[in-house]
């Protein structure tokens, strides 16, 4: 399809700075995309975070959080601070650096808002221990510099903590990666979770099929055996004869072999033991097509 402005809204507009699509709209928070546009609507109003607040239905701690975010990366400005193009471009380092603030600014961050104090004390009652200023430091840095709600991030937390991961490494890696996947909504967490759940007890199937050491799976892996299971829904005794038949033929176990054996099956519309041990017999598979199982177990001992 295409897009094309609707002529009659030209009437009325205003301006956006080029940076905030190319610098930092994957670092920007749905609140603070639309705090910005509302402010450059409405940057003239005599309060204008009254005029934001009302207008987004949000508090004053969450437009003024939100102006900060912007403030830091220098599309808009404190006034009563006034700026230099030094610090501007001090500041333009700091946005592209992966350093994370200091103890001094991240306690600035929690005494300027009560959406970060709010994020302080609820990861440390889910750890259920005070959370050090290093660690503090890193909240701060996902909330910030990867443009992660508080929400997504205690959600994050939650999810660790449930499967007995509670240390910060493992929490800020799962946040950069949800960041680096736009990960930055209570929904989009909420899918993501309920899918690395699903992952994880499809590998639990695989192993117990495959008879392997409880351990955690590689990233081919960890894909193949969703698609297994979560996708084309084999369960274990089905999982069991094509490793079976992978042995059989090559003496070692390998997931893409095992992969192009489920495969077959799963086009050919296989779904227990019992169908793979007919008679060579043509058979109407769901799509109604047919197949032969001889035919099939074929192209599966030919697959190199």
């Amino acid at each position: 399809m295409k897009y094309s402005i609707n002529p009659s809204v030209f009437g009325s507009m205003f301006a956006v700075p080029t940076d905030v699509v190319t610098k930092h709209i994957k670092l920007a928070g749905s609140t603070q995309l639309k705090v910005l546009l509302v402010f450059l609507k409405s940057a003239n109003d005599e309060d204008v975070e009254q005029t934001i607040a009302k207008t987004l239905n949000i508090s004053l701690d969450e437009v003024r959080d939100a102006l900060y975010f912007w403030c830091d990366r220098q599309v808009i400005i404190d006034t009563a601070k006034g700026v230099t193009e030094e610090p501007k471009k001090q500041l333009d380092k700091v946005a592209l650096s992966v350093s994370k603030p200091s103890r001094e600014d991240t306690i600035k961050r929690g005494a300027q808002s009560k959406e970060i104090q709010f994020m302080f004390q609820q990861v440390q009652n889910k750890l259920g221990r005070l959370v050090t200023y290093a660690e503090m430091s890193t909240l701060v840095w996902l909330h910030d510099n990867q443009g992660l709600p508080v929400p997504v991030i205690l959600m994050s937390v939650e999810y660790a903590v449930s499967e007995g991961k509670g240390n910060f490494g493992y929490i800020e890696k799962l946040c950069i990666d949800w960041s680096k996947n736009n990960i930055d909504t209570i929904e989009k967490a909420e899918k993501r979770i309920s899918e690395m759940y699903l992952s994880k007890s499809a590998w639990r199937v695989v192993e117990t099929a495959f008879g392997i050491s409880h351990r955690r799976p590689s990233a081919n892996e960890e894909k193949f055996s969703a698609k297994w299971v979560n996708e084309w829904n084999f369960k274990k005794d089905m999982l069991e004869l094509a490793y079976n038949i992978c042995i059989d033929k090559n003496a070692k176990i390998s997931f893409a072999y095992i992969n192009k054996i489920l495969e077959s099956w799963y086009k050919s519309g296989i779904k227990t033991p019992e169908d793979v041990n007919k008679p060579e017999e043509k058979t109407t598979s769901k799509s109604g097509t047919s197949y032969n199982i001889k035919e099939i177990k074929s192209k599966i001992n030919n697959f190199d």
